[in-house]
This record gives structure tokens, sequence and C-alpha cells, in this order.
């Protein structure tokens, strides 16, 4: 936990602040999976009363990034891969929808920020910056979302997208992320010249290995 070092949170928009800041702690790894969450220790580091930190632990337990039992305990909620596994292949499905339907009708701005979200990751990538991969590859699959003008859409794969911005938390034996960027900028490149098809297809394959997961996890509950 965190402990003092920082001014009080600014009181505009208080509860969305404190979101942000235990969000992203978890996601950097300085709150840990499972690490328990105290009251009097989250009011001396983030500096504010009570009731927006429920507030904002309330919203982090609606997407799943924190567990909360009353009366009993609040922590980070603990890795869970099947979870994850079923969010990624979610937003996957989305991902490919979107990019079906908008290729070749992207403007320039959204072509723009393509290409500037893949060099993102790239730069992340490169510099060992995992707690910033993750949101580089989330905003750049965003641009197709946003296109469609489907804003529960967009609201949907902004949730789910929690779960792989966990999986990309730093942490020992995390594999893939070269091959991530890889196909990142393959999609990336496929979209600049306009192939929604070749677009949808290069989504499809990058996410197969989660819907191939996703399947036989609910095949073996049969």
């Amino acid at each position: 936990m965190p402990r003092t070092g920082r001014a009080p949170i600014r009181r505009r928009l208080l509860r969305d602040e404190i979101y942000d800041t235990i969000l992203n702690a978890i996601l950097d790894g300085t709150l840990e999976a499972g690490e328990q969450l105290h009251d009097e220790e989250l009011l001396t580091w983030l500096g504010t009363s009570r009731t927006p930190i429920r507030e904002a632990l309330n919203r982090l337990a609606e997407n799943g990034i924190v567990e909360l039992v009353p009366h009993k305990y609040t922590r980070v909620a603990p890795l869970d891969f099947r979870n994850i596994n079923e969010a990624i292949f979610t937003t996957g499905v989305l991902h490919e929808h979107a990019a079906r339907k908008t290729v070749g009708s992207l403007s320039t701005e959204q072509l723009a920020a393509l290409q500037g979200f893949a060099e993102d990751a790239r730069a992340c990538l490169d510099e060992d910056n995992l707690a910033g991969l993750g949101p580089a590859i989330r905003d750049f699959f965003l641009v197709f979302e946003k296109a469609t003008g489907n804003q529960i859409m967009v609201e949907t794969v902004e949730g789910l997208s929690l779960q792989l911005l966990r999986f990309l938390t730093p942490r020992e034996g995390l594999t893939g992320v070269n091959e991530i960027v890889d196909q990142l900028e393959a999609i990336n490149a496929a979209a600049h010249t306009g192939d929604a098809e070749a677009t949808g297809d290069l989504i499809y394959a990058m996410y197969e290995p989660t819907r191939r997961n996703f399947i036989e996890t609910f095949r073996g509950q049969d």
C-alpha cells in the first residue's frame, strides 16, 4: 500500500480521480493481486474522505478489479486467468466486427490515431514498459469501436479491456508481447490500405489462441 508523499487529490471529479489513481496502482503492480485495501491506509494515501473512496472501490468492484466482501475485506481481485481469457475473447469478437464495419471509411484523423497508438505500443515494448503497453493496445482497437458510432460497444470494450490491462500488468513469466505488437502493426498496415476483410482476418488470427482456450474451457464443462 502506498503511504504518504502526494498532495490531497483535487475535489473536481473526485470519484473519477480516485478511481484512476487506484486502478493505475493496480495496473502498474504497486497494489498487488490479492492485496487487502484498508480504509485507514487509503485515507492516508489518497488524502480525502471515505465517501469518494468507497464510490471508486464500488466501481472497481463492478469492473472485476477489486473484491468487496461487506464486513470482511476489500482487496485487489486475484488474477483469474479464466475471466481474463473470457474478457479478451469477447473484446476480440467486438474488435473484429468493428474493423470489418469501419475499415475503408476511416478518416485521415482516425488512421493517424491508429498509427500513433501502434507506435506507442512499439515504444512501450522497446522500453520494457508493460504498464504502458496495455493502454496503447486498448486505445488502438478503440479507434475501430468509436468509428462505428456505437457507444454501447465502446463502453463494453472499455470495461472488458481492464482484464487485458491486468494481464499485461508487469509480472514475471509474461510472454507473447513481442508477437502482440507485431500483429498490431500488421493490423494497422491493413487498415491503412482500406482492406476491411484483411484487417478483420488479422484480428481474428490475433485472438485465435484466446478463442480456442475459451471454447475448450466451456467444452470441458459439458
